[in-house]
């Protein structure tokens, strides 16, 4: 790898700056604390900042020059509601709060990416966005509505995220899609409770429910073309409390995920046609309620081809990989995707256990790397 020597040299600074995130975890829309440390060390190293955008997301700009030109990168600053279970020195200070998906490692590149690029030469406007509440929250369609583009427009937008898939490679990326979209559907089932001994004189939701829970998964296997994916998943049942008595409602919270957008709307019409049809055959009322959590994650060809130059120089073209198969996991990155031409890449944690996860630890050798290859993409598209 060819990494940027004066990036390296940053290294120890900035994995400081990364354990003091960690030991301090913030829930998104309540990251004050690290929206000021962030917003602190910008003013520092000379950038323009701007705080409170999207409730507590935080933007850098830096411009040079007189080109129109304008680049954006973007690192997300929230924790996850769980407890760590790591041996760490520098371990959360928070009970059932942790950095487990690395977004302390994400801020800590971006904020090293700034640093350096702020005594080089280019020409154009560089945007740091440090984004709030990536994990289900919206924060960055909260960002988008208080108008960051308006505010601070980009040609181009570059992300990444720290995978642990154990792989020889490096670098990841595609043309495409390259993370699933998110929708979340509470479905609740109102029938008409009464004894256990006379279910003839109740409308059961239990039952109906229970048939929803078999039905809804014929969406995938019975309805989605094989060669395309999507997932439905049926993530909390609740319903009654005594078992003598039959409930007068249940309720089903249902996530379901796809790769592309005419999958992703033919999930949502099966999945009301079948609680349409489970109401109707069991005389109960179904109500649907939907949130988006997270839009596809579609990477811009263009964006993907400079991204992946970049990536060629920076890591060595075998320690890449550009077809790399799309995740059926979530990125609410996937707002910025559908506004703006945007790469979204991976980079191997080289650690083998996966996000989400009590006992995950972010690499800390990500740093430079990561910062590399975002300094990179300014001065080659700034040049």
């Amino acid at each position: 790898m060819k990494l940027i020597p004066e990036i390296v040299a940053l290294k120890d600074e900035f994995i400081k700056i990364r354990h003091q995130i960690h030991q301090n975890p913030e829930l998104g829309f309540d990251e004050i604390q690290t929206a000021n440390l962030v917003a602190k060390k910008l003013k520092e190293f000379g950038y323009e900042v701007y705080e409170g955008i999207g409730k507590t997301g935080v933007v850098g700009v830096l411009k040079k020059g007189n080109s129109f030109k304008k680049i954006g990168l973007r690192a997300d600053m929230d924790a996850l509601p769980m407890q760590e279970c790591t041996n760490l020195d520098y371990k959360s200070k928070k009970e059932n709060i942790m950095h487990a998906c690395g977004h302390d490692g994400h801020t800590s590149s971006l904020l090293l990416a700034a640093k350096y690029l702020v005594n080089q030469e280019f020409n154009g406007t560089l945007n740091l966005y440090f984004q709030p509440a990536e994990e289900g929250l919206g924060g960055a369609n909260e960002m988008i509505k208080d108008g960051l583009f308006e505010k601070f427009d980009s040609d181009f937008i570059f992300g990444w995220h720290n995978m642990p898939f154990g792989s020889s490679k490096k670098f990841y990326l595609k043309k495409g899609a390259m993370m699933a979209s998110s929708d979340s559907y509470t479905l609740e089932i109102i029938g008409k409770g009464g004894h256990g001994s006379a279910p003839e004189k109740t409308k059961d939701p239990i039952y109906a429910a229970s048939l929803l829970v078999i039905a809804l998964q014929s969406i995938v296997s019975r309805n989605v073309d094989p060669q395309n994916s999507a997932v439905v998943s049926i993530g909390a049942f609740n319903s009654g409390y005594a078992f003598n008595i039959i409930p007068d409602n249940a309720i089903l919270k249902v996530s379901i995920r796809a790769l592309d957008s005419e999958t992703r709307k033919l999930t949502e019409e099966k999945l009301r046609k079948i609680c349409q049809g489970i109401a109707d055959a069991n005389d109960v009322e179904i109500k649907i309620s939907k949130e988006v959590i997270a839009p596809i994650t579609i990477n811009n060809d263009e964006a993907v081809e400079f991204a992946s130059e970049v990536a060629k120089e920076l890591f060595g073209e075998k320690n890449c990989e550009f077809n790399h198969k799309p995740l059926m996991g979530s990125e609410d990155f996937g707002f910025f995707c559908e506004m703006r031409k945007c790469a979204y890449a991976f980079l191997e944690n080289e650690n083998d256990i996966y996000l989400h996860n009590s006992h995950y630890v972010f690499n800390d050798e990500l740093l430079p790397r990561a910062a590399s290859y975002y300094a990179s993409l300014v001065l080659k598209y700034l040049k």
